[in-house]
């Protein structure tokens, strides 16, 4: 028998072990080639080693074709296998302006492009409202479902419902009053200032200005869009009359109160409305969440302010920045982590630091360092898109972005001119900047890319956008709050 001759078994045996170290090997060669295919190695037509990106598109509305350097590739909501390069990537769609932009892919990286927004070609505008005088204000609520104005009078407010569409159905506004019995006695009101969404997007915070007497005076209401009966003078409820009110931690029943002469911010709520001292010496201040950021003198150098962050009851220094400079100071969370930018107008400088606290934690003995510095001459404004994800300083036409998420900086200047009395852009949403210029509402992305103008508005007003940003409300310089579909009626 074969399998008791020594010299066959021992055959057998080489052959097994060889066929082991084969299928090792081709183990260890699959496993190589698909470790390398994971990072994004090739091989093009030439035989040459190459190395690629994986880049995924997508946009609003959904099915425009992408071109990569002119050549037609797929459609948005799709992805590309691009070998590491430069590109200009561009997305057409019949109807509508072509979205373009250069995009540079990393060998072995992944590239999302989700935020393409492209514009109908031709937009048209129709009447929601006409007013026969200039409302006093304007304002949205934080989830873009409600719209508030001043109504027929300065007293009663139309609550307008645009999350619905438009083009199918009438935007239902109800006319409601604010409760008389609320207001400071023998008062007449000659106007109102938006202050503040709450989180509930029920309630708004507004400053009214009144005669009483001959003499000017001023008073801050909490009203409810669902029920004025429920509205509360908050002055009068506090017993003070801040500088400054905002509500803290977005919550409508919780307040910083801040007192500029005293520089002193205190809190209140509406259950426990007695105010209690929180920081003195401040001189600014900006909130977010359980975070507060302020500028004081207190433990400053000579001709310096410093930076502090206080979360719950703890105070950590982040920076001493020029004094007899207005401080830029602003508070976002991206990703579950705090970011904080700090600059003063006269430094042309803002530091934007990610997770101060948590660096401070690590070392006390250091200030964090920043994660970037936009440079800006004498920036004016500074601020972080309404997802977190992007801090933007401003002066004039000078603009300079952080971009969080890929740890990149952008400087730009945009050519349109901002419509006086606006200082400053403003983010769209969570990728683009909007403003009023020459009377006409103008969006680009955050890099400055892709500007587009729009339908009429008045600058002294802030372009607004439904929930699905597929339809703009504008109030016009003819005094009429008006809708622009910013999709063909087949995609609408």
């Amino acid at each position: 028998m074969d399998f008791l001759d020594p010299k066959k078994q021992k055959a057998h045996d080489r052959r097994l072990a060889l066929g082991y170290v084969l299928i090792a090997l081709l183990l260890l060669l699959s496993t190589t080639v698909l470790l390398y295919q994971a990072y994004g190695f090739g091989i093009d037509r030439s035989g040459h080693v190459i190395q690629n990106g994986l880049v995924f598109l997508s946009s609003q509305p959904q099915g425009a074709d992408i071109y990569v350097n002119k050549e037609k590739k797929t459609q948005t909501n799709d992805r590309l296998v691009l070998p590491a390069g430069a590109y200009t990537v561009e997305l057409k769609k019949d109807g509508y302006r072509d979205w373009k932009r250069p995009i540079t892919i990393d060998g072995g990286s992944v590239g999302r492009f989700d935020y393409p927004f492209l514009v109908p070609t031709t937009l048209a505008t129709t009447t929601t409202k006409q007013y026969t005088a200039t409302p006093s204000f304007l304002t949205q609520s934080r989830d873009r479902h409600w719209l508030v104005t001043q109504g027929s009078s300065l007293d009663r407010f139309d609550v307008f419902n645009i999350n619905v569409n438009a083009s199918k159905t009438t935007v239902p506004v109800q006319s409601l009053d604010v409760p008389s019995d609320i207001y400071t006695a023998s008062t007449t009101t000659k106007g109102w200032t938006v202050v503040e969404w709450s989180d509930d997007n029920r309630h708004v915070t507004l400053k009214r200005d009144f005669d009483k007497d001959s003499q000017s005076g001023s008073e801050y209401i909490l009203f409810d869009r669902q029920d004025p009966t429920q509205s509360q003078n908050l002055t009068e409820l506090f017993g003070v009359n801040p500088t400054n009110l905002a509500m803290r931690d977005k919550k409508f029943d919780q307040y910083y109160l801040y007192d500029q002469n005293a520089q002193q911010l205190l809190t209140a709520t509406v259950k426990k409305p007695t105010p209690q001292p929180l920081v003195s010496d401040v001189v600014a201040y900006t909130n977010n969440g359980d975070m507060l950021l302020y500028a004081t003198t207190n433990g400053a150098q000579n001709g310096k302010l410093a930076v502090k962050l206080r979360q719950d009851t703890k105070t950590y220094d982040v920076r001493q920045i020029t004094a007899h400079s207005t401080p830029l100071l602003e508070l976002a969370s991206y990703g579950n982590t705090w970011f904080a930018a700090v600059g003063a107008q006269s430094e042309n400088k803002v530091y934007v630091y990610k997770d101060p606290v948590g660096q401070l934690l690590k070392d006390s003995s250091h200030v964090p360092v920043p994660a970037q510095i936009l440079k800006v001459d004498a920036p004016s404004f500074v601020s972080f898109s309404k997802n977190g994800r992007f801090a933007m300083a401003q002066n004039a036409t000078q603009v300079a972005v952080y971009d969080e998420e890929t740890d990149k900086g952008y400087v730009w200047q945009f050519k349109l001119p901002i419509d006086t009395p606006q200082t400053h852009i403003s983010w769209m949403d969570g990728f683009r900047m909007t403003y009023v210029t020459a009377g006409k509402v103008a969006i680009m992305d955050f890099d400055g890319t892709n500007s587009q103008v729009l339908s009429a508005a008045n600058p002294a007003y802030l372009p607004m956008f439904n929930p699905n940003y597929n339809y703009l409300f504008t109030l016009t310089t003819q005094n009429a709050i008006s809708n622009t579909p910013l999709m063909t009626p087949a995609d609408l």
